[in-house]
């Protein structure tokens, strides 16, 4: 059991290696006119295909990096790396612009920002390109950040499609008018819905450590399984008010303010794990607060993701049931954990602090790094 001991408190520290929300995340945006010309604008943090900040921060400062060699080789590399097709045929593209980050030199060296570049390229699409399918696909031969959010639009039909991809997985095929049939819509609607669950999955576990560390908190710091589904629900029912509200437009607040106290609010519960055991009614009403705050981060994720027009309710409710489902994985996993613990040790006291501790630390890490970046 010392073994099963090692592994918990490995979990409950290993996100301090991953950024909560990847702030740096790849941005890919394909926007056709009505006149038929595509631009494709790449926001990319230069980090791991320079090889590191310093060089990256050089290249920024440079009398004319678009005519140096490093920068022939980036443009090389990310038209090598993008492919685009219409109906299998590989489009061709060309570089159009590119808009250095105006930071300071330490940004780029101290893991506290990301200094993204956006690159602007053109894309040759055929007179009849309407009739086809485009299928956009990154591969490993740039260093993207991940996830890579790819949004496709085309002015003239009002028509949108948002993913978040990870490389050399092809993006669901972008129509631009073909208009599906009421069987046709019911399976779109399907997909659709599938999409946006797996994506609120995925933005608590593995892109949002910080939300899945909050749990986890709660979990720690309770006495019975009914008090910790009191508490989860009043979280559910705060963050889901304002992740609808938010994404909706109804609330605008920076991400500067809602980073910094979103790990401000899971070191506080880990705190109060630690020195004192707080009164129920005090604990939900603290715990229904940060949940409003936490509801701001995920409609941030959403925001970037994208959201259909056309399926507004679908893809937010669907999006908030895998961020449901996804933290209810995790409290499964710790209560099986945990009682395995307690069966075999005498240890559980000491999990319950230990986890408590790494988890106020990690997260006075980010409140820092939030802060400071």
């Amino acid at each position: 059991m010392t073994g099963m001991l090692r592994v918990l408190l490995m979990l409950l520290c290993l996100p301090g290696v991953a950024q909560a929300h990847l702030l740096n995340m790849t941005r890919i945006n394909i926007t056709v006119s009505d006149e038929g010309q595509a631009v494709v604008t790449m926001e990319v943090d230069l980090t791991k295909a320079m090889e590191g900040g310093e060089a990256y921060y050089a290249l920024t400062q440079a009398s004319e990096p678009q005519q140096s060699a490093r920068f022939a080789q980036l443009i090389a590399g990310l038209e090598q790396a993008s492919r685009f097709t219409l109906d299998n045929k590989q489009l061709s593209w060309q570089f159009s612009a590119v808009n250095w980050p105006d930071a300071p030199a330490e940004d780029f060296t101290s893991g506290l920002a990301w200094p993204m570049t956006r690159f602007v390229f053109l894309l040759d699409l055929p007179d009849n390109f309407t009739q086809s399918a485009l299928v956009a696909e990154f591969s490993d031969g740039f260093k993207f950040e991940e996830p890579i959010a790819l949004t496709i639009s085309y002015n003239s039909e009002q028509v949108t499609l948002s993913r978040w991809l990870v490389r050399n997985q092809a993006s669901p095929a972008f129509y631009f008018t073909a208009q599906p049939s009421a069987e046709g819509l019911a399976s779109a609607d399907v997909k659709l819905w599938a999409n946006y669950l797996t994506q609120g999955m995925l933005h608590i576990v593995p892109y949002g450590w910080d939300h899945a560390l909050f749990v986890l908190g709660l979990f720690l710091g309770v006495a019975s399984l009914r008090q910790l589904a009191m508490l989860i629900t009043g979280f559910t029912l705060a963050h889901t008010v304002t992740l609808g509200l938010a994404t909706y437009g109804a609330i605008v607040v920076s991400g500067h303010i809602i980073e910094p106290v979103i790990a401000l609010s899971i070191a506080w519960i880990a705190i109060e794990n630690l020195l004192f055991k707080p009164h129920p009614v005090w604990r939900f009403m603290l715990v229904f607060g940060f949940g409003l705050v936490h509801g701001l981060g995920f409609a941030q994720a959403l925001k970037a993701l994208g959201i259909p027009s056309s399926g507004y309710v679908g893809a937010l409710v669907s999006f908030n049931l895998g961020v449901e489902l996804a933290q209810l994985g995790i409290v499964v996993l710790a209560f099986v954990m945990m009682k395995l613990i307690k069966r075999f040790t005498r240890l559980t006291a000491m999990v319950t602090r230990g986890g408590s501790v790494c988890i106020a630390l990690l997260a006075g890490f980010w409140f820092a790094q939030r802060v400071l970046g």
